[in-house]
């Protein structure tokens, strides 16, 4: 049983962790993020609506059926019961104004316990879904390298920052015994659990593979094969693989994905890498073609996921791939990390706490 102090003390906990930018998340965020999703199958006929007081009710109606869809058939009954309930007691407390019959108020706290049933049954499945997405957040999490491998001739810098709380983007660098460096950056379609899923499965084809044949055909290749195999008709894999020679020289592909941006030393963009192509995951029998270029000292690779260019504000402005040209551009000279934190603080600057709506993943290389 819990005591008068214990919910005195949860009390104390929840007001002392409670910071003025919850409270405005909950207006500026989360409720315009919840109402999106509640009225999502009558947004058509509500902005068609011209009576702000029809556009009104419309949006109640639709709030009150969109959340009653998303319960169980059971759960419907016990909120219809709720609702009748609530409504009874209204209507007899209004007619039997000022001595209205004990029953009223016993219906009352029959309805109120049957609404905290109710949440109480959908709190304890979302802590399982939230417990199972921790699991499945700690996997995504584990393929993604903590510390990027340097070497005497390059650096490496990377970011990755997800909407969800499973991501689908993943980058990874990886050593050859011959002195090459292998380097994977792809994005799951979507995001969350199911891109997650195809972002695990590329990854394991991709460190299976690079143990059999390195290079860019037969990566490109084995991935394609494989998550046409395992994934569905919407599951598909965008990336750029990477094969860099310590002398500067690399091959690389581009599927689906945005460019590869080259920088001079100067700050000039030197070459957009890769255009249009299938991402993976699509057809198979498909072939990807291969690009050659070279690194001088001093010059960068950018790569970037589609999150970063289409990252919207909350004035629904874009990113955009003009301002990630832009800012790579600044500073001529900066390390890997220098621009990578650019980019970084340029996108926070942007968003100015806006939550982002897609995954955010940023890799340079440099040659030293």
């Amino acid at each position: 049983m819990a005591y008068f102090r214990d919910w005195l003390d949860l009390g104390k906990k929840t007001f002392q962790s409670l910071s003025p930018n919850d409270m405005t998340g909950l207006y500026v965020f989360e409720w315009p993020e919840t109402k999106r999703m509640l009225i999502a199958d009558h947004r058509l006929a509500i902005e068609q609506e011209p009576r702000r007081l029809r556009r009104w009710l419309r949006i109640l109606g639709a709030i009150f059926y969109g959340l009653t869809k998303r319960l169980a058939p059971h759960r419907r009954v016990l909120f219809f019961i709720a609702q009748i309930g609530f409504y009874a007691c209204l209507i007899s407390i209004f007619t039997s104004v000022p001595n209205p019959p004990v029953w009223v108020f016993v219906e009352i706290a029959v309805t109120f316990l049957l609404m905290t049933l109710l949440l109480a049954m959908e709190l304890i499945d979302k802590i399982k879904i939230r417990d199972e997405l921790v699991l499945a957040r700690d996997l995504q999490a584990s393929l993604i390298p903590k510390e990027l491998p340097q070497t005497p001739r390059y650096e490496f810098a990377a970011y990755n920052r997800i909407a969800n709380t499973v991501g689908g983007d993943i980058y990874d660098f990886v050593p050859l015994p011959d002195g090459r460096t292998a380097i994977l950056f792809g994005d799951a379609s979507g995001h969350g659990m199911a891109a997650g899923l195809v972002m695990a499965v590329a990854h394991a084809a991709f460190r299976t593979q690079l143990d059999v044949d390195p290079s860019p055909a037969a990566i490109t290749s084995s991935l394609n094969r494989i998550l046409c195999r395992t994934g569905g008709p919407r599951s598909f894999f965008s990336c750029c693989y990477v094969l860099l020679s310590p002398d500067g020289r690399f091959v690389a592909t581009v599927a689906g994905h945005p460019q590869i941006l080259k920088f001079a030393a100067t700050g000039e963009i030197g070459q957009r890498i890769g255009r249009g192509a299938y991402p993976l995951g699509v057809k198979n029998g498909l072939a990807w073609q291969e690009l050659r270029g070279a690194l001088v000292d001093g010059e960068h690779l950018l790569l970037h996921s589609d999150g970063l260019s289409e990252a919207r504000n909350a004035a629904e402005k874009e990113f955009g791939y003009t301002q990630v040209e832009i800012v790579g551009s600044r500073r001529p000279g900066r390390s890997a990390q220098e621009l990578l934190d650019d980019l970084v603080g340029e996108l926070r600057s942007f968003m100015n706490g806006h939550p982002i709506e897609d995954d955010v993943s940023i890799a340079v290389i440099r040659k030293r």
